[in-house]
């Protein structure tokens, strides 16, 4: 079973939009904080990442689906994981989740590229990383 990063995020009033729901735009950066704690829950970041592989991670998409409103005070569990590795990419699902809810609020699919940081062309996923998340 692949390995489930998750973190929880109370809804701050900075937030919403007009019509007092998390802002869409928001979710991207409880995104973007879910790969980076995948990392960090393995004792990397992204920097050391290009240290110890010599690779960074290159977002080419996200798609994200709603599926109900976020609130001022809502508590919600973001989890992120590996879904699928490919040569040089890798698609990572992610679920936000009100606390006590089964069903999430918002589903994301990201596609990473894994590019050589002296070239800039995308090279292969390292064999480390998918050792540690699959």
């Amino acid at each position: 079973m692949a390995y489930v990063s998750s973190y929880e995020v109370e809804v701050r009033s900075y937030e919403l939009d007009v019509y007092n729901h998390v802002n869409n735009a928001v979710y991207l950066n409880w995104l973007e904080h879910g790969r980076s704690k995948l990392l960090q829950d393995k004792g990397y970041n992204y920097l050391s990442i290009m240290d110890a592989w010599g690779v960074q991670f290159m977002t080419v998409h996200t798609g994200i689906n709603y599926h109900k409103a976020l609130k001022l005070g809502d508590r919600a569990v973001v989890t992120t994981q590996v879904e699928k590795f490919g040569n040089t990419s890798i698609t990572i699902a992610h679920a936000i989740t009100l606390v006590g809810d089964t069903e999430p609020a918002a589903t994301a699919k990201v596609v990473i590229v894994y590019t050589d940081i002296a070239t800039g062309r995308p090279t292969p996923v390292p064999k480390e990383f998918v050792r540690l998340y699959s």
